[in-house]
């Protein structure tokens, strides 16, 4: 991803008061090896270089290397290639979820009669990006990370922000450009609670914060926002049989309550400014 670096150098070097800048890396090079343009932060900015053997120094958090996600290599997206992701990435109830704002996502695009923008989130949002490639719509569907990839397939979980043949990496004060800035056509977000006013809880439970990351920018900027997740959660387990969703096995704990235990987007609020808000899960009423 490209990010703030520099700028987080460039604020720890300030005067008065001056601090040190520690560049974390897996091997040093002769000078005037690298192209300029591929230096980020230069060196009179660095005041202590750690080299870090490679077990301390993964791409992601479950990719020791793969030059697919630092495109020394932009490989095709083929059927097998999606194949593979969705073998250890996508499960039943996320598929159908995904594919469920897929079509919404289309039905804007009938609307609109070009291109649409959409932001997607961690957790089965990521996934989005996955269902329109094996659907072969990404064409006209493009999705763009907050860590700045457009287009490709994105990757979820642990290694959320990475994405493999994207077509363009923007720096992430750009993204956001594009969110506050009204570039985007719609979001799609995680949820960990929704209550009776539409409110939504995405990032904080009693005990546990999880952090809002670039929630409040994204949810705050865009027109539209499809909010994915399971209807219930703690155990429930999937079944598909003739077309229809089958609950195996119910959860224990209900996403859909009385009052949020923190707001961080407000119903009532998205209404006031005119968004438009879907909340998709697994279920369907006949």
């Amino acid at each position: 991803m490209r990010g703030t670096v520099l700028s987080i150098a460039q604020a720890v070097k300030a005067r008065p008061r001056q601090g040190a800048v520690v560049a974390q890396v897996r091997w040093i090079t002769k000078a005037g090896t690298m192209n300029p343009r591929d230096v980020d932060v230069p060196g009179p900015l660095i005041s202590n270089v750690v080299i870090a053997p490679k077990e301390y120094h993964w791409q992601s958090a479950t990719i020791e290397y793969d030059p697919r996600i630092s495109y020394k290599v932009l490989p095709p997206v083929t059927e097998s290639l999606l194949n593979g992701i969705a073998k250890t990435t996508l499960k039943v109830d996320e598929k159908i979820i995904s594919r469920r704002i897929l079509l919404e996502l289309l039905r804007l695009f009938q609307d609109k009669r070009d291109t649409v923008l959409v932001n997607l989130g961690i957790g089965i949002p990521a996934l989005i990006s996955l269902v329109a490639a094996q659907e072969g719509v990404t064409e006209v569907i493009v999705p763009v990370l907050e860590s700045g990839p457009w287009g490709g397939v994105a990757l979820s979980g642990d290694d959320f922000g990475l994405a493999i043949s994207p077509f363009a990496l923007s720096s992430i004060p750009d993204v956001f450009s594009n969110f506050e800035g009204g570039i985007i056509d719609a979001a799609s977000l995680g949820f960990l609670q929704v209550d009776k006013k539409g409110s939504v809880n995405p990032f904080m439970l009693p005990g546990r914060i999880f952090g809002p990351g670039g929630f409040p920018v994204i949810a705050g900027g865009v027109p539209r926002i499809y909010f994915a997740g399971t209807f219930i959660t703690g155990g429930t387990e999937f079944s598909i049989s003739r077309n229809k969703v089958k609950i195996v096995r119910e959860g224990k704990i209900s996403k859909f309550i009385e009052s949020v235990f923190t707001v961080a987007l407000s119903g009532q609020q998205a209404i006031k400014y005119g968004q438009e808000i879907l909340y998709v899960t697994e279920r369907f009423l006949d």
